[in-house]
């Protein structure tokens, strides 16, 4: 190969993965940037959770599931909290949805009917905030919601969503061994638990040992 041609393959190749695209032989789905380097909504969400994640200023709990993102939507859950950060004061709730839904609208979609319960995300979609995708239905995207259901032999959404008992929000896929990653909050920085609930990433899986029901597609306000 000549020096030129190469130059070109190099160039070429850097274009790619600065895209974000899928590569030759790679099982893995990543966010995506816009033409001219600007992130896609679903990039957004993706860089804001992880901007979460790292947030050591409230992306933890204090006693009696006290909580900057229940805060934030100043109606949720129980105003029995003494904490406040940059203006917002914590409030009281089991709050894995009032994490999502922060992220998704701080980056620019849709959370109109979404509320404090994890099963919202279906009721919503259903209602036309998002769109659903049972799983095995769908390859997950960075930027979804996933629902998980913790109880029964078989994940599902129950009666109009409320088997529904967590939510997180995928920041990558892959096909091999159907692995998600995501970030979550009012987790566990392990499996096993212990220690104070929190914003991490978690490694789960698309199946029905997962124990997923499915996703939740965002749509841009």
């Amino acid at each position: 190969m000549s020096s030129t041609a190469h130059r070109k393959t190099v160039m070429l190749l850097t274009a790619v993965l600065a895209s974000g695209a899928v590569t030759a032989g790679s099982l893995t789905t990543t966010a995506s940037a816009a033409p001219g380097g600007n992130l896609t909504m679903r990039g957004k969400i993706v860089k804001k959770a992880v901007g979460e994640k790292n947030n050591a200023h409230h992306n933890r709990e204090a006693r009696k599931n006290c909580n900057f993102y229940s805060g934030y939507w100043k109606t949720s859950g129980d105003n029995i909290c003494s904490t406040s950060t940059g203006g917002v004061k914590w409030r009281s709730n089991e709050w894995c949805a009032d994490f999502a839904r922060y992220v998704w609208k701080k980056s620019g979609a849709k959370t109109s009917k979404i509320d404090p319960f994890a099963g919202s995300f279906y009721r919503a979609a259903k209602a036309g905030t998002g769109k659903w995708h049972p799983r095995g239905s769908y390859t997950p995207k960075p930027g979804d919601a996933v629902v998980y259901d913790w109880d029964g032999s078989s994940p599902s959404v129950g009666r109009n969503g409320w088997d529904i008992d967590h939510v997180g929000l995928v920041v990558k896929y892959r096909k091999s061994g159907k692995k998600l990653t995501t970030i979550e909050g009012n987790t566990t920085k392990k499996a096993s638990g212990g220690g104070k609930e929190g914003v991490y990433e978690r490694t789960r899986h698309n199946t029905k040992s997962g124990r997923v029901v499915g996703y939740i597609s965002p749509e841009k306000r």
